[in-house]
């Protein structure tokens, strides 16, 4: 009875080293697919984040362009700005030296023979 136990436990014994075989051999194949599955997961990521670097570009990209645009526009028109503060710093000085001319009664009375006469030729 003794060595039927012991056949017993032995083959308990090779039953478990068996099954223990065959859970480690199945394990490598989970640890493949698991890898397999985190692999592809990976790869949609990464075309996500692709998709979206590209999107982001072109946004920033339009943005940029119109940015340009505006500041074109802005320049030429500060650029117009100052050629008419030129014209009326022109203007000012003239009325100033006719002002000045204005306040001299002898030129003031030259002035209005000068505009006479050509009034009167015409």
């Amino acid at each position: 009875m003794e060595q039927a136990i012991i056949g017993f436990l032995i083959l308990i014994v090779i039953g478990l080293v068996a099954g223990i075989f065959l859970l480690l051999r199945k394990k490598p194949e989970k640890q493949s697919d698991a890898l397999v599955m985190l692999q592809q997961q990976m790869n949609h990521i990464t075309q996500v984040l692709d998709s979206k670097l590209s999107e982001s570009t072109k946004v920033i990209q339009a943005q940029f362009g119109q940015s340009t645009k505006i500041i074109q526009d802005v320049t030429e028109k500060l650029t117009r700005l100052d050629e008419t503060n030129k014209q009326v710093v022109s203007f000012a000085d003239q009325l100033r030296n006719l002002q000045d001319i204005l306040k001299n009664p002898k030129q003031r009375g030259v002035l209005g023979e000068y505009y006479l006469e050509t009034v009167l030729k015409n």
